[in-house]
């Protein structure tokens, strides 16, 4: 027989139990809800993720630049690889001076009976853009490294090293025009003397 003392001990034993679940309850709902919220509302971004572009107005053209001079060096390496500008898009990358300049270095280590193996390594970064005026210009700033570029005998194979003095790691500077929508580098100077 349950007394009123036991009778009451056990409805206030489950009244606790039906407060404490009530509050696990509300909790969860809580953290449900927030955790949908998070998913609904995009985080606001901090300054630090925001994007490129807005602190650098021009820094998607500055991505067409370096992409034509990559371009340009990607065309180059199969032509000195060949020995020829045929089967390359060069002529897609590269104008004037740069041309000229490699078509004629094509040439020579044809004449030589060389070529080169791999491909030199870039850290590339445009310097400048100025997208006023007749013909848009641009300026790219390369550490070229020669380390992983090798110049071979075509006949056998042989590897010819550099001269001593020749430094694997320089400076070379690209200048870029655009012409008809479409950037070319139309100049390249490399820097021996400016290691980087």
């Amino acid at each position: 027989m349950t007394t009123a003392r036991q009778h009451h001990t056990r409805t206030t034993r489950l009244r606790a139990a039906a407060a404490i679940t009530a509050a696990v309850a509300t909790l969860t709902t809580g953290c449900t809800t927030d955790a949908k919220d998070d998913k609904a509302a995009p985080a606001s971004p901090g300054p630090s993720a925001s994007p490129t572009a807005s602190v650098d107005p021009q820094a998607a053209e500055k991505q067409h630049v370096l992409a034509a001079y990559d371009g340009f060096w990607a065309e180059s390496v199969k032509a000195y690889a060949t020995g020829t500008e045929k089967d390359t898009r060069l002529v897609d990358f590269a104008a004037k001076a740069a041309l000229d300049r490699t078509l004629a270095d094509i040439a020579n280590m044809q004449k030589a009976g060389v070529a080169k193996q791999g491909s030199p390594g870039h850290k590339s970064e445009a310097t400048a853009l100025n997208l006023s005026g007749e013909r848009p210009t641009a300026t790219v700033t390369d550490c070229l490294d020669l380390s992983t570029w090798q110049t071979v005998e075509r006949a056998t194979g042989t590897v010819r090293p550099y001269p001593s003095a020749q430094p694997m790691r320089y400076v070379a500077v690209a200048e870029i025009e655009q012409w008809a929508g479409r950037w070319m580098v139309v100049k390249m100077t490399p820097n021996g003397d400016n290691k980087c």
